[in-house]
């Protein structure tokens, strides 16, 4: 039998219980805690999956017997979070992007490489049915040859005036973000 991972979630936002989720399906995983900025909206969410609630990352990478971290906050925390991570001898699933910078980026690859750990990042649109079946269509030719592919993914998270969203804000969200 394979041996069971340890992992913890960092984030208490819409992705981080999106992460829980989906990890509650994987036979051999073990969600141990949740990380969030605050205690209490840890504690709340951590509630929900029967797990320990911490208001700091750091002190989920002291334990030895976590093998991997999903990091899932916003865009200009995960960096330092993933460096940090790794460093610890964590594997590492970000949410996109890994970084906000392609030298950030490059230097987390280097990291991995020396450390011998996993270092990945989430795309988890490529796994919806209707993807793959695309996916399938276009491998079959069933598509003929294709000259240019747009597409949308529309999202109702700031359909009026007054919602507000990190990811608007380039200083918390990065670059892409802007203007």
């Amino acid at each position: 039998m394979a041996k069971r991972l340890k992992t913890a979630v960092i984030g208490t936002g819409f992705m981080g219980r999106v992460h829980l989720e989906a990890l509650q399906r994987v036979e051999f995983v073990d969600v141990i805690a949740v990380a969030g900025r605050e205690l209490g909206p840890a504690q709340k969410l951590a509630a929900g999956f029967g797990v320990e609630a911490v208001d700091d990352y750091r002190k989920l990478l002291q334990d030895s017997t976590l093998d991997a971290v999903h990091i899932c906050t916003p865009n200009v925390t995960h960096y330092q979070m993933a460096k940090d991570a790794l460093q610890a001898g964590k594997h590492v699933l970000c949410e996109k992007p890994v970084t906000i910078s392609v030298e950030e980026a490059q230097e987390l690859v280097a990291l991995a490489r020396k450390t011998g750990l996993r270092n990945g990042v989430c795309h988890n649109l490529r796994y919806y049915p209707m993807v793959q079946q695309m996916r399938r269509m276009r491998e079959a030719g069933e598509l003929g040859e294709i000259l240019v592919a747009q597409g949308t993914y529309s999202q109702d998270w700031m359909m009026y005036p007054t919602d507000w969203s990190w990811r608007v804000d380039a200083k918390v969200s990065g670059p892409s973000s802007d203007g």
